[in-house]
């Protein structure tokens, strides 16, 4: 029941570029950086049979009964990763969050090809002619009941409103997602046909457990399922103006039970989020909230509302760090900024757990701060270390060299025993690269060192780039720095 979103922003110790991968003339087969799969390259199979890579390639003969296609098209060649599991699903798709398909054989499909519908491309994040990895699983979660949300296609007639009986939406979702063993995943969608009108639909919820089951269980979220003969299908419209499900009594779940174990939290920025009760017990200040939810009578109709001043990406971090803590795991190793925003919405929330933790983990930044001779800087990445040095500054980017957008070999071979604040100019003109230093900074060279041992290569860095550098890197050690020339107006 909480509801996670995306970070947003960059995020410190991740990289939005996907990791090259190479093909190994020598060993004939295609090799995954993600993953460090081996793929044959004729039949797209890996060693172990479990994982395929094929190219996509669209359904020439697609019409609206074949967008709930369950099954993706594959040549016979693929046959033991069928024989694995009778859904697949994409590598790249489920980190998006992206669906699971069967593959059944066909005559007709090449050899490492994969024929896939408008919808199922969608579904997937495919690009059609491109390369795309899956993987066999067995998905064991069944689903309670699917609710889909249904919409006018967007060339019917915006002018009339289009009313749909319930029970006959419900009938068509049956026939076209009722099928025994098939998965569903969260944010689906494909086109249903009701009564002779195209209607664009999208999986809305999928759940596996009842009720009662989900109104207590801390930490629950279910993103995709496999159908059974008892799962229920709820249908409700995304846009009552226009298409009005009639005699539609909705989702029968969690009425009264979860309105008192369920508050809406909105934030700042002016986002809700249905979280369980339990899980704020920790924030003092909103142990009114927490106690007017368990009161409510049963006629009660409204769930608790609450607003907090904390933004929608941090109270998401809280979030998380709060079911981690009640499902006694270890919370997330956010970076130091992460941690810094955490410390403040820990006051404001007057969650002192919480505040604990982030005073623990800026302690123990704080600690490691000195400073460091220059022999000691040479020593440490002559034994495979990857000190770097940016205007006096020392950071420890060894960790973050496989996530580095530029590859991890252009630091080690260009900047290291030396100044590099001229390469960083040159390859971060950013200013939103200035605060990602302080995940790294472990402390400063020595004034001595710094003046007489450290070389710097030419062209020097503009003074208006190390003037920028050091308003942004105000977490530094107490330093004199070297005066800066303002200049172009600023």
């Amino acid at each position: 029941m909480v509801n996670f979103k995306q970070p947003r922003g960059p995020n410190t110790l991740t990289s939005g570029v996907a990791r090259r991968d190479r093909s190994d003339v020598d060993v004939g087969t295609y090799v995954s950086e993600i993953d460090r799969v081996m793929y044959d390259d004729v039949t797209g199979l890996s060693e172990d049979g479990k994982h395929v890579r094929l190219r996509v390639v669209p359904d020439e003969a697609e019409d609206i009964a074949s967008s709930a296609r369950y099954a993706a098209y594959v040549h016979e060649s693929v046959s033991s990763v069928i024989n694995q599991s009778s859904i697949a699903f994409s590598r790249r798709g489920a980190a998006l969050g992206g669906s699971c398909i069967a593959l059944e054989v066909r005559e007709d499909v090449p050899m490492g090809c994969i024929r896939l519908t408008n919808a199922q491309r969608h579904n997937l994040r495919a690009g059609t002619d491109r390369p795309m990895e899956f993987e066999a699983v067995d998905e064991r979660l069944e689903a309670t009941d699917v609710t889909i949300e249904l919409r006018l296609m967007d060339d019917e007639v915006r002018e009339i409103t289009t009313r749909v009986e319930s029970d006959v939406a419900r009938r068509a979702l049956q026939k076209s997602l009722g099928e025994i063993g098939r998965v569903v995943c969260a944010t689906e969608i494909f086109t249903l046909s009701i009564e002779g009108r195209n209607y664009r639909a999208r999986i809305a919820e999928v759940n596996s457990l009842s009720a009662e089951e989900e109104a207590h269980a801390v930490g629950y979220h279910c993103f995709r399922a496999r159908v059974h003969a008892e799962t229920t299908f709820y249908v409700r419209s995304s846009d009552e103006s226009r298409l009005i499900i009639a005699n539609n009594q909705g989702k029968e779940r969690s009425v009264r039970l979860a309105r008192r174990e369920i508050l809406q939290v909105t934030t700042r920025d002016g986002e809700t989020f249905p979280v369980h009760r339990s899980l704020l017990r920790q924030c003092i200040s909103l142990t009114g909230a927490v106690r007017r939810a368990g009161d409510l009578g049963d006629e009660c109709e409204e769930h608790v509302c609450v607003q907090v001043d904390v933004d929608t990406d941090v109270f998401d971090r809280v979030l998380i760090f709060l079911e981690a803590l009640a499902l006694r795991k270890t919370p997330p190793a956010y970076d130091i900024r992460v941690t810094e925003a955490l410390a403040l919405a820990a006051s404001t929330l007057g969650c002192r757990v919480l505040d604990e933790y982030c005073a623990e983990k800026l302690g123990a930044h704080a600690s490691r701060i000195r400073e460091y001779a220059w022999d000691e800087i040479v020593a440490h990445n002559a034994s495979g270390g990857v000190w770097l040095v940016i205007d006096g500054m020392v950071l420890d980017v060894k960790r973050w060299l496989p996530e580095h957008p530029g590859g991890d070999v252009i630091i080690p071979n260009q900047s290291l025993n030396l100044d590099a604040a001229r390469h960083f100019e040159m390859y971060h003109s950013s200013r939103e690269s200035f605060l990602y230093l302080k995940e790294f900074y472990i402390g400063e060279v020595s004034a001595r060192d710094r003046a007489e041992l450290v070389p710097s290569p030419e062209p020097a860095p503009s003074e208006d780039f190390i003037r920028q550098l050091r308003q942004y890197t105000t977490f530094r050690l107490a330093s004199e720095p070297t005066a800066v020339r303002v200049h172009l107006g600023q």
